[in-house]
């Protein structure tokens, strides 16, 4: 009998460091809220949750938020070069009633600066091969452009054929996704079977060089040249 009775004491000694155990990680989680852990505050209201401490209010002082009254500000540098260069003069009548437009130009009084970005919108150009003749009556035919493929057909561009590789290899972004892009940006349609191909037009055009160089092809480079 005293034996079963040590046993039946060491098992509820067991018990009890268990139970223990679990109601010490029971307290550790209902004590989690979103201001002591990652949790999202929709967690908060959940039953037996503690509530977040509320956060110290702001004391008020004479500074305002934001920049000061006086402070320096910062701007884009400004360009001595720019691209284009855009003339504004007055427009309307003088309270003479004289048109401005015959007024005096006394110079530029102020200048502003827009950094901007070109429409790229698609242009189709008409490559047109003209023949001449030669006083010995041999004729000779101009020659096309790099890049226009056969007489009455239409292709791409390298400039379009650039973005699809550089949007692919330099991003990873996807074919379908790249083809996508090209559509909104310029308003070309090219198919994703195009776009897929310039990858593998790209890797036989600088296999040379990068042979040359000792360089490995990239993983999307080989996936598109296979």
């Amino acid at each position: 009998m005293l034996a079963e009775q040590a046993a039946a004491i060491t098992e509820l000694r067991s018990d009890v460091v268990a139970l223990a155990a679990e109601v010490r990680d029971l307290r550790r989680r209902l004590g989690r809220n979103s201001g002591n852990s990652s949790m999202a505050p929709s967690a908060d209201d959940l039953p037996g949750r503690a509530a977040p401490e509320p956060k110290p209010k702001r004391e008020r002082g004479g500074r305002k938020p934001g920049g000061q009254p006086g402070a320096p500000g910062s701007h884009l540098a400004w360009s001595d070069d720019p691209d284009d260069t855009v003339p504004h003069f007055p427009a309307g009548a003088c309270a003479c009633g004289a048109d401005l437009a015959g007024a005096a130009d006394l110079g530029v009084a102020a200048s502003h600066q827009q950094v901007g970005i070109p429409l790229s919108a698609a242009r189709v150009t008409q490559h047109d091969l003209h023949e001449v003749a030669c006083g010995c009556g041999r004729v000779h035919r101009a020659a096309a452009p790099a890049g226009t493929g056969a007489a009455g057909t239409v292709t791409y561009g390298l400039n379009l054929q650039a973005w699809c590789v550089y949007l692919m290899a330099a991003h990873a972004i996807p074919v379908h996704r790249c083809a996508e892009l090209i559509e909104s940006l310029t308003g070309a349609r090219p198919s994703a079977g195009f776009v897929h191909g310039m990858i593998r037009r790209a890797a036989a055009a600088v296999a040379a060089a990068n042979k040359l160089a000792g360089l490995r092809p990239s993983p999307i480079t080989r996936a598109g040249a296979g």
